[in-house]
């Protein structure tokens, strides 16, 4: 999917410009286990991965992750966060569309994902299209909280 896909959408693939803003809604989503400005960076620049931001002007307001592994026909959302001030606002949803809808253009026949066990907001959203746990992580977050691993198949 092109950069030209997103034309209206207020989604656009992120670029080095947006690192400060993601290092923002970083720090103001989570309060451990953060990607700071040098991941960011790297996984921008060099890594197997693809990110996209919501934006509305030039407010980011959330972002999603993703990261690509050579040989397997799956992606891995790796993050998504929300800034604080746009939560239920659906910009998750839209990410996470435009995640799926990527990664199937791409050739990926399922996403993966890691999710807090006590995030129902999260839980409730992946849930609602179509993601299904299929294992999880004891103590897996900074606070020793479990993850739920969850998968959706995608259609190709």
């Amino acid at each position: 999917m092109s950069t030209n896909a997103f034309a209206n959408s207020g989604i656009r693939p992120a670029t080095p410009g947006d690192i400060a803003a993601l290092v923002a809604i970083e720090n103001a989503s989570f309060p451990g286990d953060r990607l700071d400005r040098r991941r960011f960076r790297y996984l921008l620049r060099e890594a197997n991965s693809v990110t996209f931001v919501d934006v509305d002007g030039a407010a980011v307001r959330g972002y999603i992750l993703l990261l690509l592994r050579t040989g397997w026909r799956g992606a891995r959302v790796y993050s998504i966060a929300t800034h604080p001030a746009h939560l239920g606002c659906g910009v998750a949803a839209r990410l996470l569309t435009a995640a799926e809808r990527w990664a199937a253009a791409h050739g990926c026949v399922q996403v993966r994902l890691e999710v807090r066990a006590d995030n129902a907001a999260s839980l409730a959203l992946f849930r609602g299209r179509g993601y299904v746990a299929f294992g999880s992580h004891g103590a897996y977050y900074h606070d020793g909280m479990d993850a739920l691993r969850l998968r959706r198949m995608l259609a190709l």
